[in-house]
């Protein structure tokens, strides 16, 4: 935090004072810490000891002990409150004062343990997995407690469709933000993301593959919430989920998304009869006693018989899922290759069709 602040604070004051970034860059290429104060001192007459502490040393979040009341009255039971604050971890005066945060391992760093070993060492408790290679990759997303973000949100049951279109508009955006990916499949609360065979995306780390899609999906879904639900308010955040895996061949990678099509419609025509027989007035555990060990068939005689429903008329996007691809714009003087999303059985004529989306680079 600090190298990475002072540099940055030296950096920016000498491009706000006319030098070029690549200047900047090369002015500060090698220098150490002093030369840094120095320059900022010199040149910008900043002591970069004034500077707040915050942007020098971080911010610290941590339960600490209260005692006193608001009123600054000592209290008879002890509280914890959750405390931000911007001190240096360098050192042991913080860990004197705070031995409860981590037991008896304080003992080791209020002795100053850490000052005599460095920290250096702790990069060696870095565990890069790295995705394998001639391999495609396979990112799948789902949100956790869906059906009580679904509750709090009133979704229609058993489909939302602007909740659908929603995760679908999330989709193209991650398309664009990520060039590797070259298929996605989505039903539900769930997306699942094909990257390309050969790419180096964070140089296939997992770790970072994870957090990436995870906080860029979380975010395009926030982002975008206002525009397909304007008169609702977002009152919680949502939560995604993020599993890896990797497929050697493309047809394996179409066998996946055709498992991942079948649950689509095996979980879609059972919430269908669910729904509709809780709507028609059975208690939901009595819905789950009437659709128990029923088979597909079964399920669409009951939606037919008794709410005359034909199960093959419900919107492909319920029964099907969406697929996000490439598509090559035909009009455009140039190539130019946008987002599609369309709702279609991914059987052998579709891919027979699409085959340049495992082809193209």
């Amino acid at each position: 935090g600090h190298i990475n602040n002072q540099y940055n604070t030296c950096f920016w004051a000498l491009v706000k004072s006319g030098k070029t970034e690549k200047e900047a860059h090369q002015a500060l290429k090698g220098t150490s810490s002093k030369d840094k104060n120095k320059l900022l001192l010199q040149q910008f007459q900043v002591n970069y000891n004034d500077e707040p502490a915050m942007f020098r040393k971080g911010s610290t979040v941590y339960r600490d002990k209260v005692k006193t009341d608001d009123c600054g009255n000592p209290i008879k039971r002890t509280r914890e409150a959750i405390t931000v604050s911007n001190f240096d971890l360098i050192g042991p005066e913080f860990w004197e004062n705070h031995q409860y945060i981590l037991g008896e391992a304080s003992d080791y760093l209020c002795l100053g343990g850490k000052e005599k070993y460095g920290y250096e060492y702790v990069k060696k408790f870095d565990n890069i997995h790295r995705l394998p290679y001639s391999n495609w990759t396979i990112v799948r997303i789902s949100a956790c407690q869906f059906d009580q973000f679904s509750l709090i949100h009133s979704f229609d049951k058993p489909n939302d469709e602007t909740a659908l279109r929603l995760m679908n508009a999330c989709a193209s955006l991650m398309m664009e933000q990520f060039p590797d990916i070259i298929f996605g499949y989505g039903f539900d609360n769930e997306y699942s993301f094909v990257f390309q065979e050969k790419t180096e995306l964070y140089q296939r780390d997992e770790r970072l593959i994870i957090s990436s899609c995870s906080s860029c999906f979380t975010s395009f879904y926030m982002m975008k919430w206002k525009e397909y639900f304007p008169s609702k308010e977002l009152v919680q955040p949502p939560h995604f989920q993020v599993e890896v895996s990797c497929y050697p061949e493309p047809r394996i990678v179409c066998d996946y998304l055709s498992r991942r099509q079948s649950e689509c419609h095996n979980r879609n025509q059972y919430t269908t009869c669910f729904w509709m027989l809780v709507k028609s007035g059975e208690g939901e555990n009595k819905a789950k006693e009437i659709l128990k060990d029923t088979l597909p068939k079964d399920k669409n005689e009951l939606l037919f018989q008794r709410f005359q429903m034909n199960y093959n008329n419900e919107p492909a996007m319920f029964r099907k899922g969406s697929c996000a691809y490439r598509q090559k714009v035909e009009a455009s003087e140039d190539e130019r290759w946008d987002v599609a999303v369309a709702h279609v059985d991914m059987g052998p004529h579709f891919w027979a069709k699409h085959s340049y989306v495992f082809d193209r680079r």
